[in-house]
């Protein structure tokens, strides 16, 4: 491994580190904010209400700073290298959560837990981790700016209608989706600088840099109102993982180690990802199940 892949390595583990710290004081506090006029909806009053809490916008620090390190980290390495070190975000994530609500971690959340980054870990042991030469071409470019905003309206759109839990993962896909777009056009703008390009397709793929992080954290918090952490976090780990490597694949040429043998292996770790996924979702606490984090106001004297 080259010195700038040991160097994009160690900031993408920092990240995860400042994404798991995030994701803990995120999640607690939209469980507090929740009230019967906050449940549903993703409008003005659930928002405005996380707007007044102090620990939450700790959580919003957190993560400007893991996403500014982690870009740092894809100016030295590859989508494929950087991106999936993130998922130890999860591992991180589940002990600081479990700390902040005082309860014990249930032993499925940790096998979920390590079975999902088995399997994205299959993913980023088999990918390219040097940078592809592949010129990206302006139409691919342009297609992604268009579908992939449309695919998360028309996901988000649906959520509406869906009971809590499958809203959560819903929501928490998309928000995915627009972390790894995110993370897959940044990485995209230092190859189209250094080659040249146009400055009205840099600018568009900027816009989209700007607005998709901000949707993102938007429904992330939904998510964890509506599916606790495990739920929350996991699908949206695992989208973001899949969706920059997508780009990184078809967008920027990079591509799996070990040719044909390398995809069927890379589909064989994509299954077990899934499997870790569906059983981190399906045994975590929901927010219904966690113990009160607040306590009631006192009655007023008469």
């Amino acid at each position: 491994m080259t010195a700038n892949a040991s160097f994009a390595v160690a900031l993408a583990c920092c990240s995860a580190l400042a994404y798991a710290l995030s994701a803990a004081l995120q999640r607690r506090e939209t469980a507090r904010t929740v009230d019967g006029s906050t449940r549903t909806g993703t409008g003005v009053p659930f928002f405005g209400a996380l707007l007044r809490r102090p620990w939450w916008w700790g959580g919003v620090t957190a993560m400007v700073l893991g996403a500014l390190i982690h870009v740092v980290a894809l100016g030295f390495g590859s989508i494929t290298l950087v991106q999936p070190i993130g998922v130890t975000s999860l591992i991180l994530a589940l002990p600081l959560d479990a700390w902040l609500e005082r309860r014990r971690i249930h032993r499925r959340e940790w096998i979920g837990a390590v079975v999902l980054v088995i399997g994205l870990a299959g993913l980023f042991g088999l990918a390219e981790h040097q940078p592809s030469d592949t010129r990206p071409d302006a139409g691919i470019v342009l297609t992604t700016l268009l579908v992939i905003p449309l695919v998360a309206l028309l996901v988000a759109g649906a959520s509406g209608r869906a009971p809590a839990m499958p809203r959560a993962v819903m929501r928490a896909a998309v928000s995915g989706l627009c972390a790894g777009a995110t993370s897959g056009l940044v990485r995209l703008t230092f190859r189209l600088v250094q080659d040249g390009r146009s400055p009205w397709l840099i600018g568009a793929v900027l816009a989209a840099v700007v607005v998709l992080p901000v949707a993102s954290v938007l429904l992330l918090q939904t998510a964890y109102r509506d599916g606790g952490l495990d739920a929350g976090l996991s699908t949206q780990i695992t989208a973001d993982q899949v969706t920059a490597m997508a780009i990184g694949i078809v967008v920027l040429g990079e591509r799996f180690a070990l040719g044909l043998s390398g995809g069927i292996l890379a589909g064989l770790s994509a299954v077990v990802a899934v499997a870790g996924l569906v059983t981190l979702i399906r045994s975590g606490p929901t927010p219904e199940q966690r113990a009160p984090v607040a306590t009631a106001a006192p009655a007023p004297h008469r």
